[in-house]
């Protein structure tokens, strides 16, 4: 047993992001922060300003808050970006926590757990109803929801079909908990092959994941004539880049990576050496996509596809 932290006000509802950093709510009476601790204990103020409840991010970094208070007095649900930049997601009373899965965002509120969808088309839904005082909520990997019960003090596991068994019980007082995610993420993908005229192309398949709230950064490349500095032989000497959707529409095209975001390319550490190789800066919803290299003028050779995730 050792103090992580200590000389807080009222701290709950912690949230782990991806690298592993804490993030704690703290209330002083009607309004609070939301601090944030590296791994190593060091302590920051993340936002302030409102009485902030139940936090939990989603799988691209951003952080969903429950607020309320006086400057919130309907209630709700906003999202901050990793830079701090604070977003409205719902304007309407929930409480006190929150998870998110893909499928939306599980709230609390009186009895009732409801799932909010991140799409404002679908509606909200009861997903479980009848619990003694619902307080805390976390999923696991396997997309298991946990809940702590305050009224019988136990922790309940829901499975994702709703089904409902007591996980531990025996607690006095309140509980918050949070799992420490697991950060699994494609960082690339690349392929080599040869590069031939008509339907013999190079093809590189993706998929983008995340939140259907915030878009995937990604460079992709077509590199050729620096494959000879690798020994490669006959490699394609000016290969043209194209990314495709999967309804089969373009997305983007690049023959000469200087000649089109040059400086975005850069800035990402991920610019081709040779002039006539190709690259392609864009931010993509979720979704599956298809990369395409083919020699500029019908010329053939070997080349390498290549798809980049990238910060934003």
């Amino acid at each position: 047993k050792s103090t992580f932290a200590s000389g807080l006000s009222l701290p709950g509802w912690p949230a782990f992001d991806g690298a592993g950093n804490l993030f704690v709510t703290e209330s002083f009476g009607d309004i609070g922060d939301i601090l944030r601790f590296t791994p190593s204990g060091t302590q920051s103020t993340f936002a302030t300003g409102q009485y902030f409840a139940g936090l939990n991010f989603d799988s691209v970094g951003d952080l969903f808050a429950a607020i309320s208070g006086p400057t919130a007095l309907n209630g709700g649900i906003v999202y901050y970006s990793p830079d701090g930049t604070v977003h409205t997601f719902y304007q309407s009373f929930v409480g006190p926590d929150l998870a998110l899965t893909a499928g939306g965002v599980y709230v609390t509120s009186g009895d009732t757990i409801f799932v909010v969808p991140l799409s404002p088309s679908p509606p909200i839904v009861s997903f479980a109803t009848g619990l003694d005082g619902p307080l805390s909520l976390a999923f696991d990997s396997a997309g298991n929801l946990f809940v702590f019960e305050s009224g019988s003090g136990s922790i309940l596991k829901f499975a994702p079909d709703a089904t409902k068994g007591t996980f531990a019980s025996g607690f006095a007082g309140n509980a918050y908990f949070a799992f420490e995610p697991v950060t699994e993420k494609l960082r690339n993908l690349s392929a080599r092959g040869l590069v031939g005229t008509g339907d013999e192309v190079l093809i590189g398949g993706f998929i983008v994941g995340g939140s259907a709230l915030r878009n995937n950064a990604v460079v992709a490349r077509a590199i050729g004539p620096s494959l000879a500095q690798s020994g490669i032989a006959n490699p394609l000497s000016d290969p043209i880049l194209e990314i495709f959707d999967t309804s089969g529409s373009t997305v983007a095209v690049n023959d000469n990576w200087q000649d089109f975001q040059q400086a975005q390319i850069t800035a990402t550490g991920l610019a081709p050496t040779d002039p006539n190789e190709s690259a392609i800066f864009t931010v993509l919803p979720a979704g599956a996509y298809t990369a395409v290299v083919r020699g500029v003028g019908d010329t053939t050779g070997v080349a390498l596809v290549e798809v980049y995730s990238v910060a934003q």
